[in-house]
């Protein structure tokens, strides 16, 4: 998620890097040599010999659009906070996330520390995220994520897909384990419209200074020191592929902070990018430039 991320904010004309652990195989090299071709900054990503790399193969259906995910997670495995050069994290003055083990909750005290900003993606609550939050920024998830953790304040347990995403982080070994066998087979409803902005509101009290949940075509739902409000959704001009288009937002919303635009500018730019990245198949291929984004939301229409 971070990836496709950075990507969106160096085709937005911003700098980006990108740490990760790759193998020394043809993947690994493919994977930094594509980033290299991005613009996106990956001289502190760490190659491990005799190691895989992870790949995964999305297939989309191109009557539905309805997609089916290949992964093979490889052997190379997270990285690690004796990995990370601290002196050079901490001149990042933002700071994207996809997970919550150890390098990240490190590398997010440290960027806090020297006066920059952590951000996190979250696609489904699990317990591991807890130690992050409070060193957050920006905390930016899905309506999965704001539904599970309402859920999870209600004593009520978690989704399937949240489930196997907590087994999933127990395999990588991270800083806290949940049982997922002991979670049993209930569904945490997937919450929608004002709801969401509970859910923002509530993880807010947890640390990070501004919430979104993301709800697709519904737009987005912010929780703020400036006020609560909510962000609708451009209207994709085509849709193909809708890969990437959350990963997209993110660094689109990064950038645009970064930029200095104000919070309410942030999520639209971030709105519009995600909407012009659905033009084309795969993750990062549609992703746009500043000036065909900007262009873009002189004309587009909102979903209402």
């Amino acid at each position: 998620m971070v990836a496709t991320a950075m990507v969106a904010v160096a085709r937005l004309g911003g700098n980006a890097a990108f740490i990760t652990r790759v193998g020394d195989d043809q993947t690994g090299t493919q994977i930094l040599d594509e980033f290299r071709t991005e613009g996106v900054d990956v001289s502190h990503a760490v190659t491990t010999p005799g190691l895989t790399s992870h790949r995964t193969i999305v297939l989309v259906d191109g009557r539905t659009g309805a997609r089916a995910f290949l992964a093979g997670r490889g052997t190379a495995n997270d990285v690690m906070p004796e990995d990370l050069d601290m002196e050079w994290v901490a001149e990042a003055p933002f700071l994207h996330l996809s997970d919550a083990g150890p390098a990240a909750v490190a590398a997010a005290k440290v960027v806090k520390a020297a006066g920059g900003h952590a951000c996190l993606d979250g696609t489904h609550y699990h317990q591991t995220v807890d130690a992050l939050l409070p060193h957050l920024e920006y905390l930016v998830v899905s309506r999965f994520f704001g539904s599970e953790y309402l859920a999870h304040l209600d004593g009520r347990e978690l989704g399937a897909a949240a489930r196997e995403y907590a087994g999933t982080l127990v395999a990588r070994d991270q800083a806290v384990h949940p049982n997922p066998a002991a979670m049993g087979d209930s569904h945490a409803p997937v919450l929608t419209g004002g709801a969401l902005l509970d859910a923002a509101r509530r993880l807010r009290e947890r640390g990070p200074n501004v919430v979104v949940v993301t709800e697709g075509e519904a737009g987005c739902w912010c929780a703020s020191p400036d006020g609560d409000f909510h962000i609708p959704a451009y209207v994709a001009p085509q849709v193909v592929d809708t890969t990437g288009a959350g990963d997209v937002f993110h660094g689109a919303f990064l950038q645009a902070r970064a930029m200095g635009r104000t919070l309410h500018s942030s999520l639209e730019l971030a709105s519009a990018a995600a909407a012009l990245k659905c033009r084309a198949l795969g993750g990062r291929t549609g992703s746009p430039d500043l000036e065909t984004t900007i262009a873009f939301m002189s004309t587009a229409s909102r979903h209402r």
